[in-house]
């Protein structure tokens, strides 16, 4: 007579051989055990992986304290998914965000973004490698004013002088600068592309609430990267750049990296990757020194649109936050990559920057 498996489960469960029921139990007398620290003593039941690790069955559940992992709409944005999330639970009952979905998003942000400037740009990326100067010109050779004149790369431009590099002094907004803030958020939030992010969001439940009020937070809140210092924001680390302890962070935008060439104050050093994204600019892994401190591994879209640069950092830093987040534009795959900074009570942008 064969024994069905579910029962076979059943039986080696109450014999304390199998994680069924279990996971998050340490009960001190089974054979095997199904908590945190199984695989530090080597004790782990063999389906411990298998049961406790998976979103079999359990997609759309409340957070389950006693599981490693979870399995609802939530667990995206707190980085706590199931590896097997999207395979079991994307696009179904668990309103998860899978791959597709994002790269799909992606390409549908771009194909809407009528604001980029790539086909206007003429760059000489000069030498390759990832270390050394082996760019003796600039990286732009040709930026004309119609390229910098858009409704929101303009609006950029005003807001991205506003700034100290230094992370160890304050940042004082005056009412001009808030003013500029607003305007710049009205402009973003005008365009197809932002609505169509606040639109896919919505509907993962990944939003709740505008999409403005959200970038406002998360991008132009400011909060410290040096002792109590509110020196520092998600938009002026990866919009403008920032100095930090000798060197270069963040600095993940074009037209700043622009206008510094223009003003003398940034040396272009060389390429190590790039990616081509037709008409609307391109994707590059550079190296350069700003104001005399180095940046030895930077990356930044080159002729996209701030509102298409800022969907995208936003809704990967919202669905895949503290990883690297699929991303695809112009058929070209690659990643996206943000952090979070913690400062009270809200979860913030830190960094968010393509990966080629």
């Amino acid at each position: 007579m064969k024994v069905p498996a579910l029962l076979l489960l059943f039986i080696a469960g109450t014999l304390g051989q199998s994680c069924v029921g279990r996971c998050g139990v340490n009960d001190g007398v089974s054979g095997c055990q199904c908590n945190s620290v199984c695989s530090n003593y080597g004790d782990c039941c063999s389906d411990y992986e298998a049961v406790c690790f998976s979103c079999k069955d359990r997609c759309g559940e409340g957070y389950v304290y006693s599981k490693p992992c979870q399995c609802n709409n939530e667990c995206g944005s707190h980085g706590n998914c199931c590896s097997d999330y999207d395979v079991e639970c994307g696009g179904g009952t668990g309103g998860g965000v899978t791959d597709t979905d994002l790269r799909n998003l992606m390409e549908e942000l771009y194909s809407l973004d009528v604001n980029s400037v790539g086909n206007q740009l003429v760059l000489d990326h000069q030498g390759q490698g990832s270390s050394g100067d082996l760019a003796p010109e600039s990286l732009f050779v040709s930026v004309p004013e119609s390229a910098l004149t858009g409704p929101t790369i303009s609006l950029l431009r005003q807001l991205q002088d506003n700034y100290i590099p230094s992370v160890s002094f304050a940042e004082d907004e005056d009412a001009a600068e808030v003013a500029e803030q607003e305007a710049f958020l009205d402009a973003v939030m005008a365009t197809q592309v932002m609505q169509r992010a606040e639109t896919f969001l919505t509907e993962k439940n990944l939003l709740s609430g505008s999409l403005r009020d959200k970038l406002k937070e998360i991008w132009f809140m400011m909060y410290t990267r040096s002792g109590s210092i509110l020196g520092s924001s998600g938009f002026e680390h990866v919009f403008v750049g920032e100095l930090k302890n000798g060197v270069v962070s963040g600095f993940h935008n074009w037209v700043s990296f622009y206008q510094e060439e223009l003003d003398g104050n940034l040396n272009y050093m060389g390429w190590s990757k790039k990616v081509d994204l037709g008409d609307k600019g391109e994707i590059i892994n550079d190296h350069f020194e700003w104001l005399g401190e180095p940046k030895n591994t930077g990356s930044m879209m080159v002729g996209t649109s701030p509102e298409l640069d800022m969907a995208m950092f936003t809704v990967c830093f919202l669905a895949r936050p503290d990883s690297k987040c699929p991303t695809q534009m112009n058929g070209q795959q690659f990643q996206v990559q943000t952090h979070p900074s913690d400062y009270d009570g809200h979860v913030l942008v830190g960094s968010a920057y393509p990966v080629i």
